[in-house]
Formats: structure tokens, C-alpha cells, sequence
């Protein structure tokens, strides 16, 4: 039976290359790399992951799958020791912005060899794209999911040793899914809305203490425009 993936490692999975060679950073249970190669998606993987356990798990399903030649696994921390691999591709899903900042960090190999970034952050998306920016990636595309009620931004990303300035909206939505927004118009309105519900909240907070939230509302109208503006959002 072919692996099934939940609509957000189904979105990472799509913005994967044909043909890569994929690593899986924090793979928990390898579901990733099954489902692509089971697809015909990828030519090679390799999985890894901080934790025994979960490295463990990764490793009886992948050999339940029988891909126990296509995929390999690595007990490491982050990206240490994957430039033994003739990696393509990197996933990285499901970890705070914070900590995908400090694996990319420890792993110049990946600009070096221009390697496509996969990133799904949980948290602090905008300190990571502006990490981003800072130090010379690109994006290439952008993309998104929502499961469970949760929002997910995927960001493609590859070294081109350029960067360029943001806006505080744009380091919220992300540049791509503005330029791009009626490609997936239902998806940047919940995005939209989403951060302009979590400004209203501290506004409505920051007034009732007496203090100034006049940068606050000026980044929610200029939300609000791009979620309004047109037919869909633009």
C-alpha cells in the first residue's frame, strides 16, 4: 500500500524537484521520502533526525516499504554530515523558524552547492525570511496549506548570493504569495486573515494599556488592502 501524506507534507512534497535527491531533516517517521519514491518522485534520500526514536520508527517503515537501498538514514543533528550525500534537496518541515535558521547556519555546503531549501516553519516565519534575504537566498516559490484549522507556509529557497529589501507585510506573507496570490487566492485570504485577527488582538491590548499602536494598525490596513484589493487578494 502507497503511503498517504496529510495536506501539509503534501504541499512540501509538491515543491520538490523530479528526480532529486532528496534529505528529509527531522523525518520522524520517513513518511516523506516513502511517499516520493513510491510516486517516482525522487531518485534517492536520505532521512535523518536528532532523536533515536523517531529515526528508529523511520527506519522500519521505510524497510517495511521495501526501500531499505533507495533510502538512508542518519542519526545527526540538522544538516551535519549530509554532505556525504549527493543531495538535491532539502526538506525541512515542522520546526520552529528559529531552528531551521541555526541548521542552515551549521551547513554552508548547501550554498555552495546550490541546493533547493524546502522550509516549512512553525513559528517566527518572518525572522526567518529576513535570515533569508540577509544572507543571499532567493525564493523561488512559495506555497501553502491548511490542516486542521493551522495555516502553513512552505518556502522554496535557493542560494543566488542576491538579496533584497521586505516590508513588514511582506516578511509576514511572504513577497512570492503576494505577486502570486490568485494562484492560491483561498489560501492567502485565510493567511491574510489570520494575521490581521492576531493584530487586532494586540491593538485592541496595546490601547486598553494607553499605549500607541498606530505601527500595528499601519501594518493591518496594509494587510487588509492586500486581502481586499481585486476580486481575490492582491
Amino acid at each position: 500500500m502507497k503511503r498517504k501524506l496529510d495536506d501539509r507534507l503534501l504541499s512540501v512534497a509538491g515543491c520538490v524537484t523530479d528526480g532529486a535527491f532528496l534529505a528529509d531533516i527531522g523525518t520522524d517517521h520517513a513518511y516523506l521520502p516513502i511517499y516520493l519514491m513510491e510516486e517516482g518522485r525522487i531518485r534517492g534520500a536520505v532521512a535523518s533526525d536528532i532523536h533515536k526514536g523517531p529515526l528508529e520508527r523511520a527506519d522500519i517503515n521505510i524497510r517495511e516499504a521495501g526501500l531499505s537501498d533507495r533510502i538512508a538514514t542518519k542519526l545527526t543533528d540538522g544538516l551535519r554530515g549530509i554532505e556525504e550525500y549527493p543531495v538535491t534537496d532539502v526538506a525541512i518541515a515542522g520546526m520552529g523558524g528559529l531552528m531551521i535558521i541555526g541548521i542552515l547556519e551549521a551547513a554552508p555546503f548547501v550554498k555552495e552547492r546550490g541546493t533547493k531549501l524546502i522550509l516549512q516553519p512553525m513559528q517566527h516565519i518572518p525572522e526567518l525570511r529576513m535570515y533569508l534575504s540577509q544572507n543571499d537566498y532567493t525564493v523561488t516559490k512559495e506555497t501553502g496549506a491548511i490542516a486542521d484549522g493551522k495555516i502553513y507556509q512552505i518556502i522554496c529557497v535557493v542560494y543566488t548570493g542576491e538579496n533584497e529589501d521586505y516590508t513588514e507585510a511582506e516578511l509576514l506573507l511572504g513577497k512570492y504569495n503576494i505577486a502570486h496570490k490568485r494562484e492560491n487566492a483561498d489560501f492567502f485570504r485565510a493567511l491574510c486573515e489570520r494575521h490581521m485577527d492576531v493584530l487586532a488582538d494586540k491593538i485592541r491590548g496595546m490601547e486598553k494599556g494607553g499605549h500607541s499602536a498606530s505601527r500595528e494598525k499601519a501594518l493591518f490596513s496594509a494587510i487588509d488592502l492586500l486581502a481586499s484589493a481585486g476580486s481575490t487578494c492582491v
